[in-house]
């Protein structure tokens, strides 16, 4: 997979997974149409409806010194499946 790097797991996602809406880490260059394509592909499910966030660099201080740590930007990808289908977002369908 070129496209989408990783599943993002957290408490929000979490919950849209059970109304068939799952997150993914993508490139930055993904544009949706290669995201549905390479996400319809291995997992054997369509997909409905692709919604793609852009996350800006944000910088805190934090850690016992009062340290400046970055967050870098990211994309996110949100989405939605056919409704009555579930997936595992770890197992993927081997061809």
């Amino acid at each position: 997979m070129n496209v989408i790097i990783r599943p993002i797991v957290t408490e929000k996602s979490s919950l849209q997974n059970s109304i068939g809406k799952y997150m993914f880490e993508v490139k930055k260059s993904a544009r949706k149409m290669t995201i549905k394509k390479e996400f319809e592909a291995p997992y054997g499910v369509k997909a409905t409806d692709i919604k793609t966030q852009i996350t800006v660099e944000k910088a805190r201080s934090g850690g016992k010194k009062g340290m400046i740590v970055k967050r870098p930007s990211a994309k996110r990808a949100l989405i939605s499946i056919e409704k009555g289908k579930t997936l595992d977002q770890f197992k993927i369908k081997q061809k």
